[in-house]
C-alpha cells in the first residue's frame, strides 16, 4: 500500500507532466481502490421506471426503500449495488433492483436503499453516499 504522501506527491507529479484534466479525473473518481465499481447517473434519470406502491404489498421496509428510489433515482443510479446483481440480472445501478421486483426479496438492496436514502435526506452528495457505501459494503 503506497503512504497517502507519496500518492500525493506522485499525482501532483503527473499532472504536472501530463497535464490537468479535470474531467478524467472526475471519471477516474468514481472507483476509489478497493471501492466498488460505481456507475455514472444518466442524465436526466427520473423514478418512473420505480415500482410502484400497489406491486409491493405491505412490509414498511420493502415501502420505504422503494420510496427512497423514487425520490433520489439520480443518486440510486449513481451507486452501485453491492448484491452483485449486475452479474446475475445485468442490473447497470442501484436503481434498477427498485424498476424491478429484486428489492422486494433482497435485504442487501434494501439496507443499501435505506443508507442511501438516509445520506440523500442529510444533503450528501453523490461521492459522499459513494464513500459510505464503499466504506459500508465494499471488501
Amino acid at each position: 500500500m503506497i503512504p497517502r504522501r507519496a500518492f500525493f506527491l506522485h499525482a501532483v507529479a503527473v499532472l504536472t507532466l501530463v497535464g490537468w484534466d479535470r474531467d478524467a479525473f472526475a471519471r477516474s473518481a468514481t472507483r476509489r481502490p478497493n471501492g466498488l465499481p460505481h456507475p455514472e447517473p444518466r442524465l436526466g434519470i427520473t423514478g418512473d421506471g420505480v415500482l410502484p406502491e400497489s406491486e409491493l404489498g405491505e412490509r414498511r421496509r420493502v415501502l420505504k426503500a422503494y420510496a427512497a428510489a423514487r425520490t433520489h433515482p439520480e443518486l440510486f443510479d449513481g451507486v452501485y449495488c453491492a448484491c452483485e446483481c449486475d452479474k446475475t440480472m445485468g442490473h447497470r445501478s442501484l436503481l434498477s433492483c427498485f424498476e424491478s421486483r429484486q428489492a422486494i426479496g433482497c435485504m442487501a438492496c434494501r439496507e443499501e436503499a435505506e443508507l442511501v436514502g438516509r445520506l440523500a435526506r442529510d444533503g450528501k452528495t453523490l461521492e459522499e453516499i459513494r464513500l459510505a457505501v464503499d466504506e459500508e459494503y465494499a471488501s
